[in-house]
């Protein structure tokens, strides 16, 4: 069987590393920017205000005042937040990609660039692997979890942040502002993908499938709380019969 199709064409393609940290500092710069310009905007109208005046024009300048100098603040706390060190990927000898330390610190980036949006984390199991290594063998295994990163990094975006951190255990962390519905149209191309990879190529008669969980992360919330109801739909999905998604709230 072929592969899935790669990631459509209208879903945002990140930029280079580099060109993506510019373009958030540059974003940032505006803000304040913009924030500053609103500040400037009402200041003469503010001075001009007599001390005893009208009460009402003064309760409407201050009601104006107030979304300016709320945006300056937004700003300044982005501005001088200090960055988190860049996470080591390919910490996992095997795939390649980043093992669970990694994608911690992969996860705090993401909730650094979008600090008001919930992360989307796909956990991905890789179903009846432990029966791979006994009936092939544990080489047939590693070789599997090879494939299965081979496809979640051609089915995700640049700005995903991919590992692997237990045994068949992969987990995806969605990067920019990902709605779960769309999260989970994610999850079952993850699945429908794996499902259809040549698996042949390993071993006669080899077929292999995965279970996806699906999990959002509130702003603030610890990781490990969301990659628990990550797990926690996997397991939803093992007790349906496995090669399914599932999602928890």
């Amino acid at each position: 069987m072929g592969h899935a199709p790669p990631p459509s064409p209208d879903e945002p393609a990140a930029a280079p590393p580099a060109d993506s940290r510019r373009a958030t500092d540059a974003a940032l710069a505006d803000v304040l920017s913009d924030a500053l310009a609103a500040c400037a905007a009402l200041a003469p109208g503010l001075a001009a205000l007599p001390a005893g005046g009208d009460s009402a024009a003064q309760r409407r300048a201050l009601l104006a005042l107030a979304p300016a100098l709320q945006a300056a603040q937004l700003a300044l706390v982005r501005l001088t937040a200090e960055p988190p060190p860049a996470p080591a990927l390919g910490a996992d000898a095997l795939t390649g990609l980043a093992d669970a330390a990694g994608l911690a610190a992969a996860c705090t980036v993401l909730s650094v660039q979008f600090p008001d949006t919930p992360q989307l984390l796909l956990a991905v199991d890789v179903d009846h692997l432990r029966h791979v290594n006994d009936a092939w063998s544990r080489d047939t295994g590693d070789a599997v979890l090879g494939a299965v990163a081979g496809v979640l990094r051609a089915q995700s975006r640049p700005h995903d942040a991919l590992a692997r951190v237990d045994g068949g255990r992969f987990v995806v962390a969605l990067g920019g502002p990902v709605s779960t519905t769309r999260a989970l149209l994610v999850a079952e191309r993850l699945r429908a993908a794996i499902e259809g990879h040549a698996w042949a190529a390993l071993g006669a008669g080899l077929r292999m499938t995965a279970s996806v969980g699906v999990a959002a992360r509130a702003p603030g919330e610890a990781l490990d709380d969301a990659l628990a109801r990550a797990a926690a739909a996997l397991q939803e999905c093992k007790r349906g019969g496995r090669n399914q998604v599932r999602s928890r709230a």
